[in-house]
């Protein structure tokens, strides 16, 4: 899997373009990363002669657009989405939290009070 982020945002890489005449400064070709077809389509206007070549990320497709904040990161959370997979990992954002669950509870015993003394 081969990805970047533009902000918080999770952008998985599509192409990897090397420019063999543009070298870097350890000599080596200059490899820039196209995120979408558009992206490479601009790269290659401004480099013509560079070898493009598709990445694969097969099974990392729902990561493609997901925001991690720097704390997120810093915590491994991309980490643990990328071990968890995207149905376990969804599951797990999307369970209530600590205090929701709280709610929930007073809200149920409160509707038993007040169920109890209209009878």
């Amino acid at each position: 899997m081969k990805y970047r982020f533009y902000g918080d945002e999770l952008q998985l890489v599509k192409y990897e373009l090397t420019v063999a005449d543009a070298p870097t400064h350890d000599g080596s070709p200059a490899v820039y990363l196209a995120a979408s077809d558009k992206e490479r389509d601009e790269l290659l206007k401004s480099y013509p002669d560079a070898a493009v070549a598709e990445v694969d990320n097969t099974g990392y497709e729902w990561l493609d657009g997901m925001i991690f904040t720097q704390e997120q990161l810093r915590a491994g959370e991309l980490e643990k989405a990328i071990e968890m997979g995207g149905e376990a990992y969804n599951e797990m954002k999307n369970a209530p939290t600590q205090e929701e669950i709280n709610a929930m509870l007073m809200l149920e015993i409160a509707k038993i009070k007040a169920g109890g003394m209209n009878e």
